[in-house]
């Protein structure tokens, strides 16, 4: 009992690491190919949850058995508490940043694909008058 809320903070780290480093992977800094970032997926968001569920739980774990878990235990939980939940919250403050970012680029590359459609379409470059006739795609 005493490892517990440590061994439960550190999976939870590395869930948000992991999560981190998939969403820097799927928005395609580095390969130079922009216009193939997807939206995060549900499975991201998911690791997300995980992860801010395993990094709160050793809190909770820690204050309902404090009186079961050993002296020196319990003195090194008691110092680096607030060092812990610092760097938990930045964990998920990164993880919600770079999702943040990965949707924006999802969004802009989206927007450049319709774009490149639509200039690809044989009925942009005939320029038809009846084209204003046909409803917004917009509504």
């Amino acid at each position: 009992m005493n490892a517990l809320p440590a061994m439960l903070w550190i999976i939870g780290a590395a869930v948000a690491l992991l999560v981190c480093v998939v969403t820097v992977m799927n928005s395609h800094y580095r390969d130079g190919r922009a216009s193939e970032v997807r939206p995060v997926s549900w499975t991201v968001i998911g690791g997300h949850v995980a992860s801010f569920v395993l990094l709160a739980a050793p809190y909770v774990v820690y204050l309902a058995n404090s009186a079961s878990i050993g002296a020196h235990a319990r003195s090194l939980y008691t110092k680096l508490g607030w060092a812990s939940a610092a760097v938990a919250v930045a964990l998920v403050m990164v993880e919600l940043v770079l999702m943040y970012l990965q949707a924006r680029r999802a969004m802009l590359a989206q927007e450049a694909r319709a774009t490149a459609q639509q200039d690809a379409s044989p009925s942009s470059k005939r320029g038809d008058a009846d084209d204003d006739d046909k409803p917004s795609s917009l509504w």
